[in-house]
């Protein structure tokens, strides 16, 4: 009897130990599927760089946030793990909430499964997102990049790929490759270029795929860019390439824009792409005297305007006094004048300037631009300059122009002349 006793004694816990592995080797989303709540919450180790308040906002480092942030609430961004909460109906995963830092402490009615792997978090994520719709599908691919040393490459860009996902969760995809691991780049940028140049795919999609390549770590997509735009410039990869490439300041698009600005072949819409994108945030001094020197001889308006939106928006007294130059030429149709005018005033030429402007230009059309870029000033040197027009014009309809511009001012000093001016 004593041997049998201590037979099951021994067979119980053997029992019991046979049997846990079962329950702790179920996978996160069976363990999700018996949950009795409505929602349930995971824990899993965060990536290194990202931290957040628990509550509002990520950060993913680099200026990166996601969520409510306030400049105000930088010290509470603490790294920590990442809480994911997911909200079912009917087994089906309906909503994602994604949380770093701050408390994992599960809220009422919410069934807490405690601390996974990095790696059992991003495969039940990235099984969502291979299922899911919509917005539901980019949360769960965002909340799979967050955790620590995974790699999810090859499942974003199954999913990225397959042009029966939504364009959201096909978007979100192709743009978490750039966080993927560095050693997989050999592999990221083919099937990047090859979204992007797929005629039959979705516009979005591919521009994704084009903006990714351009974020690759080390440039790894400038070159692949660069390719694609200079062998297809005419058509619709090659103008959103070249435009990706006006977004980035390493040496080799920059090279690209400058060598291309300067063709003297290209329809006036491909030339302006690449001008506007020389002009854009990365624009140098060097740059801004190779585009006044171009303009001369454009034919094209979108590149007469790509010009001269990227030099007024530079600003600098050497851009301005050019403007100037261009609405003082009288050998320029008044068309192109008029135009420089309008981004003269953009450019931050000084009202006193502006105002030199109107003696010495004799044609009607220029004066009434000039009359409309004074009215909108509004300061007391512009107002007095309408007011002297409006009494000294011998043109009348200048005149009538001036005099329409001052009627809209309450000024009871401009209200008096403006009177004595009609009354005369």
């Amino acid at each position: 009897m004593t041997k049998r006793f201590s037979l099951l004694a021994i067979a119980l816990p053997l029992a019991i130990a046979a049997s846990a592995p079962l329950a702790l080797g179920q996978s996160l989303a069976n363990r999700i599927s018996a949950a009795s709540d409505r929602s349930v919450q995971f824990t899993y180790p965060v990536r290194a760089g990202v931290c957040g308040d628990g509550r509002t906002y990520i950060s993913t480092g680099s200026g990166n946030f996601y969520g409510s942030f306030s400049t105000n609430a930088a010290d509470q961004c603490l790294t920590g793990p990442v809480r994911v909460v997911a909200d079912l109906a009917d087994k089906n995963v309906i909503a994602l909430r994604t949380f770093v830092g701050g408390s994992a402490t599960a809220e009422t009615g919410i069934t807490n499964l405690g601390t996974v792997t990095s790696a059992e978090a991003a495969d039940y994520l990235m099984g969502v997102a291979s299922r899911a719709d919509g917005r539901v599908g980019r949360d769960a691919i965002f909340a799979a990049l967050l955790g620590e040393n995974v790699d999810v490459t090859s499942r974003l860009l199954d999913i990225g790929r397959d042009q029966n996902r939504p364009l959201e969760t096909r978007r979100a995809a192709l743009s978490g490759l750039v966080r993927s691991d560095s050693q997989q780049l050999d592999k990221i940028g083919p099937a990047l270029v090859q979204i992007a140049t797929n005629e039959s795919d979705a516009q979005g999609v591919r521009t994704t795929a084009l903006s990714a390549l351009s974020r690759l770590d080390h440039g790894a997509g400038i070159q692949p860019l660069v390719q694609l735009a200079g062998a297809n410039l005419t058509s619709w990869v090659g103008r959103e390439a070249m435009t990706v490439l006006a977004r980035s300041g390493d040496p080799r698009a920059r090279q690209f824009l400058r060598s291309t600005a300067q063709r003297t072949d290209l329809p006036d819409e491909v030339q302006a792409v690449a001008l506007r994108g020389l002009g854009r945030e990365y624009v140098t001094g060097q740059d801004a005297n190779l585009l006044r020197s171009i303009y001369p001889r454009l034919s094209g308006q979108r590149s007469q305007e790509a010009v001269l939106a990227s030099l007024s928006e530079l600003g600098g007294s050497d851009n301005v006094q050019w403007i100037v130059g261009l609405v003082r030429d009288e050998k320029l149709a008044p068309e192109r004048r008029r135009r420089a005018l309008q981004y003269l005033t953009r450019a931050g030429a000084t009202t006193p300037s502006l105002l030199a402007l109107y003696d010495p230009i004799t044609d009607t059309e220029m004066r009434q631009a000039l009359i409309g870029v004074y009215s909108r000033l509004a300061d007391k040197a512009a107002t007095d300059k309408l007011v002297w027009i409006a009494r000294n014009e011998q043109n009348p309809t200048l005149k009538r122009r001036a005099i329409s511009a001052l009627s809209r001012n309450t000024d009871p000093v401009i209200r008096q002349a403006l009177q004595d001016i009609v009354e005369r």
